[in-house]
Parts: C-alpha cells; sequence; structure tokens
C-alpha cells in the first residue's frame, strides 16, 4: 500500500524528520544547502526535493501541479516563516488540506488583521496606518504617551519603536522611515514587557491550546526578547492561562482559521485585561515548539500532520504541564570582544538540549534590538523539572558563560 503523500513549503531537519517518521512520502520545496538547521541527510529522505524560492508561489504552484497529477498529495504544509503563503495557495488551488488563504494572508499583514479584529469589540484596539509625520503625530496625540509604531509586515520585532514621550516623538519624526517607502502602522501599547504566546493546533475549526509561553522583553526602547518560559512562572495562575486561551480562541475565529497551527500573541495590561498583538499561522520561533513537547507531552507538529489524514486526531486542550522549558537569551553589550567563555560549558549543563552561539574573539559586537536573529550573539535552551530548578539554572548559566572586551570589562548575563 503506498503511503499518503505530503508537499513541505520550507522546512528544517526536525520537521522534515517528523513528516517521515509519521509514515508521508515528503515532497520538500525549499532551499537545500545543508547548515545548522538544514542536514542534508535528512532530505535524502524525501521522495522529491526540489529547490525553488518558497516566495515564488507561481512557480512553486506551477511545479506542484505537475507532481500532484501523477500522484496526488493528502495535503500542503508550511511551518516556516516565509512558506506559510505558498503553501496556503497550492493547498487551495490543488483542492487538499493546508491552511487557508484568508486566515494565512491577513496574518502576515498587521494593518489587515486589526482590520478584522475591530469587527469584535473585545479584540480591537486603537490603531492607524502610518504613512508621514502628520499620520504618526496624530495619532500619538490622540492615543498616546504609550504608543508603538511598527512595519505592516515586519517579524522578530524588527524595526518596533516605543513611544513614550514627546522625546521619543521627536526622535522618529527626525528619522522618517517611512520616507524609504516602507508600510507602517501605530498602535497603541499595552502596559507590560511581558508578552503571551498561545500555541494551538486547529482541526475541523475546534482550536486545541497546548501550551503557553511567557517571553520576557528587554523594556523599554529595546524590543528583544531575554528569556522564554513553557510554562510561565508564578504568579501565573489558571485563571490567567484560561483567560488567555479564551482570547487566542475569540482571535483565531475572528481570522476564520480552520486548519493548522497558530502561534497568538497576547498582552495584560494594567488594567489586567487581555489584548491581542498578533497571530501568526505557524508555530512559534524561539522552538516553542520543542519546549511544548517536552513540558506537555503533544507534539504540535505530529498532531498537525496526522490531521492531513484523519480529523479523528486526539489532541489535549490546556494539558497539564509535568517540566519547564527554558530559552535563555545571552545579550551580550555593545564592543569588541578580547575572549569568550568555551561554549561547551554550556551544554553541559543539566537540562541544557540546544545552543547555539556566535560570539567569537575578535568580533564587534553591536546593540540587539529585536528578534529578528536568535542566534546573533548567544541563546541556550533547557528543561527543568519545576521554575525554581529553572531559576538555579539560569544562574549557573550567568555564573559560567561570560565575554571580555578589549577595554577590560568582563560581562557575565543577568537575569
Amino acid at each position: 500500500m503506498s503511503k499518503p503523500r505530503v508537499l513541505m513549503i520550507g522546512g528544517w531537519t526536525d520537521s522534515i524528520q517528523k513528516a517521515i517518521d509519521g509514515g508521508f512520502d515528503v515532497t520538500y520545496f525549499g532551499p537545500t544547502e545543508s547548515g545548522y538547521w538544514l542536514d542534508a541527510d535528512v532530505l535524502g529522505r524525501c521522495e522529491h526535493v526540489q529547490e525553488v524560492p518558497v516566495g515564488q508561489p507561481a512557480l512553486c504552484l506551477a511545479l506542484a501541479r505537475r507532481l500532484h497529477a501523477d500522484r496526488p498529495y493528502v495535503g500542503v504544509v508550511s511551518f516556516t516563516e516565509y512558506g506559510l503563503e505558498t503553501s496556503a495557495i497550492i493547498a487551495d488551488a490543488l483542492g487538499v488540506k493546508g491552511l487557508a488563504p484568508w486566515p494565512t494572508s491577513i496574518t502576515r499583514d498587521k494593518v489587515w488583521t486589526r482590520k478584522v479584529l475591530q469587527d469584535t469589540p473585545a479584540l480591537a484596539l486603537p490603531w492607524q496606518k502610518v504613512s508621514s509625520a502628520d499620520d504618526l503625530t496624530d495619532f500619538y496625540h490622540d492615543h498616546g504617551p504609550d504608543v508603538i509604531m511598527k512595519p505592516v509586515m515586519g517579524a522578530g520585532s524588527a524595526g518596533v519603536h516605543h513611544l513614550r514621550t514627546e522625546g521619543d516623538l521627536k526622535e522618529l519624526l527626525d528619522s522618517a522611515p517611512w520616507a524609504e517607502g516602507g508600510s507602517f502602522m501605530a498602535e497603541k501599547r499595552i502596559d507590560s514587557d511581558a508578552v503571551y504566546s498561545v500555541e494551538s493546533l486547529t482541526i475541523e475549526g475546534r482550536h486545541h491550546v497546548i501550551a503557553v509561553a511567557l517571553e520576557q522583553t528587554a523594556g523599554h526602547g529595546n524590543s528583544a526578547c531575554t528569556r522564554i518560559m513553557v510554562p510561565p512562572p508564578p504568579p501565573f495562575d489558571d485563571e490567567t492561562r484560561d483567560k488567555l486561551a479564551r482570547t487566542a480562541g475569540e482571535l483565531l475565529d475572528a481570522i476564520g482559521l480552520d486548519w493548522g497551527i497558530a502561534h497568538t500573541e497576547l498582552m495584560i495590561d494594567s488594567d489586567d485585561k487581555v489584548y491581542p498583538i498578533e497571530s501568526q499561522t505557524r508555530i512559534g520561533g524561539g522552538r516553542i515548539y520543542q519546549m511544548a513537547e517536552m513540558t506537555t507531552g503533544f507534539k504540535q507538529i505530529d498532531g498537525a500532520l496526522a490531521s492531513l489524514i484523519s480529523d479523528e486526531v486526539k489532541v489535549p486542550h490546556l494539558p497539564a504541564p509535568t517540566s519547564v522549558g527554558v530559552m535563555f537569551r545571552l545579550l551580550a553589550p555593545a564592543g569588541e570582544v578580547k575572549s569568550v567563555a568555551d561554549p561547551s560549558v554550556l551544554e553541559q549543563l543539566d537540562g541544557v538540549f540546544a545552543s547555539q552561539i556566535n560570539i567569537r574573539p575578535g568580533q564587534t559586537l553591536t546593540a540587539v534590538l529585536d528578534n529578528v536573529d536568535l542566534g546573533q550573539h548567544g541563546v541556550v535552551w533547557f528543561q527543568a523539572s519545576d521554575h525554581a530548578e529553572a531559576q538555579a539554572r539560569m544562574q549557573e548559566i550567568c555564573k559560567n558563560y561570560w565575554v571580555e572586551y578589549t577595554d577590560g570589562n568582563r560581562w557575565h548575563p543577568t537575569i
């Protein structure tokens, strides 16, 4: 009996291997150069590999049609940021399971996301598309002093500006980022430096929340994430968890998601109300999916793949976590590096399951202001039995890892 056939648009070693282990014949479209995220040996286990830019949907669709006519696919998937729209277009055109074009496309455009959410009062947040100094000034004076301006099609917190004072506003107006033709949006900022994410899997229109994560940001003026914890540490409780899950579900209903994985970011304001920030029809970045697997026992990607064949896949809703997963970023200050701790000291610590350290002697570090490149400086992932043990392991990382600069200063991470 032939295996079910799935088309994967982009991906990395683990996601491709999951499809193969799930009993699929895999067709892979995307980059093929072996590296940190992609093992050429795993590509060799695919039925068909086509090196093609995933951001060219017409070409990908034309190739998919040819292969689908020879032996049909049961579904088209993408678990990567830039393959999502292409996968949705192909799945829709071939009439097979996959992401739908509407929720996939509108969640990749922050203006369209806000347009859709404003029809649901509980999800609405003051916002405006910004194309000039006058646009931003008017919005700031109407909704400030706490305002954010961000690129409409941005990712990883790149280009996000926090405005809390007239001085912040003047500095941004002087830089005039829209003068280069970019599209931006302003919205009222939520009074918090903590971002919650709800990781879910939707099948037949039913949203199952797999895990809730807390992303701690560096604070005003810097959107960079300092750590992610799955589940969030105390005082996080069941009431807060349920409130976040309920709001995420309302958002997914509003955008019309009927199948697929979603990573929905939410914040809790000083009035204790949950506000939606954005949602993406993909897994969360920073290996959140792996931490969710470790802490809940449910494999989000495996579940999505299995649901291509059967709608009867059992997906737990709000499963109780049995451990804690942590992503801890090593955000070293700017400066010229003289020496650095041996990265192996991190890999040898209890519970560490991955790390990516790129700081090297002779390197000149620049300030990290967003999450575009998690490995620009350094990041380590580990698992702990509970939050107390997680805290102790972060302290151990802070003690054992350091960067020394040519000016004689030595830096250790801090919590």
